[in-house]
Parts: C-alpha cells; sequence; structure tokens
C-alpha cells in the first residue's frame, strides 16, 4: 500500500509540473515547435477511414493543431488539454473546432461519443498513458480509431540525439523533473499491443510507422533555443544549470549541428516519430 501510494504522488507530481510548466510556455511552444509537430498532422488523419462529418476528439490538444487540421477538412473536432493557456490558444487560432479544459483521465464525453481520438505527441506528457489509452477506449465507437505519436529512438531522432549527448557531457546539475512513467516500451511492437489490448482496443489492428520530417534550422542554434524556451522536461533541465554549463552545452549541441547536420547553406535535423493507429473492436 505504502508503494502504490508513493507511485500515486509521483504521478501526480509529474502531472502537476507539466500542466504548470505548459502554461507558462504556450507562446515559446507554438513559435519554436509548433512548425515541427504540425508535420506530422497529416500522417495521423491518414490513418483515418474518413474526416468529413467524423466525430474527432484530439487528446492533449496544445494549441490545438490537430484539431484545428481536422476541422478544416470538414471533421466535427473537439480538443481537450490540462491548460487553460493552451485552451483559450486554441480558441482563438481555430473557431471552427470546439475546445474544453479537461483530465484525459476523465474526459468529459459519453462512452461511445467518438468516431476518431487522436494525440500528437500527447502520450509522452501523459501520468499514467494506460489509463489514458482506456479513457479513449471508452468514448471511440466501435470501430473507431485512435492514432497517436511518439517520438522515435534517439538512434532516430537527431534532436533527442543532439541535445542528450550534449546534456550527458556538460550539464553539472541533475534533472529537476519529477520521474514520470517510461512511455519507450510503446516502441515494442508486442508491448504496444498489450498495452492497447489491455486498453478495450483491436491488437489486430494495431500499426506502428516511422514517420521523418526534416527540420531545415535557421542557425545551428535554433534547436537549443527551442529546447531551452519551448520545451517544458528538456527546458527544466537547461534551465536549472549554472551559466557556464549551459554555454557549454549550447556550444555541443551547435557544434554537433554544424559538423553532422549541414547541407549545403542550411541545417537539417531528422525528426524521426511513430505514428500509431489501433481500432476499437
Amino acid at each position: 500500500m505504502i508503494r502504490s501510494q508513493s507511485e500515486a504522488n509521483e504521478r501526480l507530481s509529474f502531472r502537476e509540473f507539466e500542466c504548470h510548466g505548459w502554461e507558462e510556455r504556450v507562446t515559446e511552444y507554438d513559435r519554436s515547435w509548433g512548425h515541427v509537430t504540425r508535420a506530422f498532422i497529416p500522417a495521423i488523419l491518414r490513418t483515418l477511414p474518413r474526416i468529413e462529418g467524423c466525430r474527432l476528439l484530439d487528446l492533449a490538444t496544445g494549441p490545438g493543431y490537430a484539431a484545428g487540421a481536422a476541422a478544416a477538412c470538414g471533421a466535427d473536432a473537439q480538443g481537450v488539454d490540462f491548460s487553460a493557456h493552451m485552451v483559450a490558444q486554441a480558441r482563438s487560432a481555430y473557431p471552427d473546432a470546439t475546445f474544453h479544459i479537461a483530465d484525459v483521465l476523465d474526459l468529459p464525453f459519453e462512452g461511445s461519443a467518438f468516431d476518431a481520438v487522436v494525440s500528437n505527441f500527447g502520450v509522452q506528457h501523459f501520468a499514467d498513458p494506460a489509463a489514458v489509452f482506456a479513457e479513449a477506449a471508452r468514448v471511440l465507437q466501435p470501430g473507431g480509431m485512435l492514432t497517436f505519436t511518439l517520438w522515435a529512438e534517439r538512434t532516430r531522432n537527431a534532436a533527442a540525439l543532439i541535445l542528450e549527448t550534449a546534456v550527458e557531457r556538460h550539464a553539472v546539475i541533475p534533472s529537476p523533473v519529477p520521474e514520470g512513467p517510461d512511455y519507450h516500451h510503446l516502441l515494442s511492437l508486442s508491448e504496444l499491443r498489450a498495452t492497447l489490448g489491455r486498453a478495450g482496443l483491436d491488437t489486430t489492428t494495431v500499426s506502428s510507422r516511422l514517420q521523418i520530417v526534416p527540420w531545415r534550422l535557421k542557425t545551428p542554434d535554433e534547436l537549443f533555443q527551442a529546447e531551452f524556451s519551448g520545451s517544458v522536461r528538456s527546458g527544466a533541465q537547461l534551465r536549472c544549470q549554472p551559466a557556464a554549463a549551459l554555454e557549454n552545452i549550447r556550444h555541443a549541441m551547435a557544434a554537433d549541428i554544424s559538423v553532422n547536420y549541414r547541407e549545403s547553406s542550411s541545417f537539417i535535423v531528422p525528426m524521426a516519430a511513430y505514428v500509431i493507429s489501433a481500432s476499437k473492436p
């Protein structure tokens, strides 16, 4: 009982950390990461049997990118997020979709209310991904589709490799981020099927496809600035470093990009993610 209560407290602190962090990062995230994460939305929408007239729910909608894109294609799109500031941004940017401040673990909808549930890079920010999958299955109608994106392993995802290599070498203060659930097991197809099956989804329909989007950096410093200003978890790890260590990290990241990712007069960092989908029986 003590262990389970401790785990619950840790998850609560992780959730609070995430919520507080995103309340403060709306503008910075939109400016530095929005063009990258939006680029994966067409692959999400391609997994759906139809978009026009589809009742679609976007979990952890953030600034509303996926719900807004679906609404533009004729979907009856709604989005939920625990950040009031994110929801305000989404409502302003995408008036054709409907947005709610809500907890993904306790969605304010009846069962079988949606034809599709999507989440674009939301899963890694959930305190309990398995419980969110079960809640998504609850609000899906039979035959409905769950689709979400997850960043790939750092061996495939260059931005993660560049950042983590520099941090491992030069950070002097441990990350202040509360430990959250490990979502990397979902990169294993067998683990993914088992997790989604326990949530009530059809394991025979599980699909995981690698998608790579090139990030064309204007300068070698752009990735560092995006992580520092527009990210909650990696940004927190950077922002707690003393000035000298932070400068070493920045310099190492810029040097890595300049040497390994230069193409002619620009710098191209491949961003890799899995587009994962499964339907409800």
